[in-house]
């Protein structure tokens, strides 16, 4: 699928991979430039331990890590407008301060996501000044931001070996 399409010129291509250090990563990564990897957890401790394995095994094959983004963050009661922290609070956050990586933002848990999505109306297009629309725009920019950064350092790097 990835090598026999025509993807023209794309300026992202994101793949999402299941959770851990199976074949598909590996064969992903043997198989198609990699620009970097974002990671994806809840902030459970033990969702960001599979997490931890599945970057360092990326580290090793010295594709850059892009950043953490925390899925499920926190549930907002839409009676009493607290937030509920379901799975934990700021694992992702803690996940990327102690191994040194950039936390990319949080998307909370919301039904109104899942309704989206199975409607074909996200919530950026049917509510796009909502905090989930919000959340996913953060989350976005940071994604892009971090695009942009490691692809000028690929840049300078080729131009660094052409050079040498």
């Amino acid at each position: 699928f990835l090598v026999d399409t025509n993807w023209s010129d794309l300026d992202y291509l994101i793949v999402d991979l299941p959770p851990g250090t199976g074949d598909i990563p590996l064969t992903l990564a043997q198989t198609i430039p990699i620009t970097g990897i974002v990671v994806v957890t809840t902030p459970q401790d033990v969702a960001s331990n599979i997490a931890v394995k599945a970057f360092g095994m990326f580290q090793k094959l010295n594709i850059p890590i892009m950043g953490v983004i925390e899925n499920m963050s926190y549930f907002t009661c839409p009676k009493c407008t607290e937030k509920h922290y379901i799975f934990g609070k700021d694992g992702a956050k803690r996940m990327s301060e102690k191994h040194n990586l950039q936390f990319l933002g949080g998307i909370p848990l919301n039904p109104g996501i899942m309704e989206g999505s199975d409607s074909g109306r996200p919530v950026l297009v049917s509510d796009p000044n909502s905090t989930m629309s919000q959340s996913f725009m953060t989350v976005a920019k940071n994604v892009a931001a971090r695009c942009s950064v490691l692809a000028s350092q690929l840049g300078d790097e080729m131009k660094d070996t052409a050079a040498n």
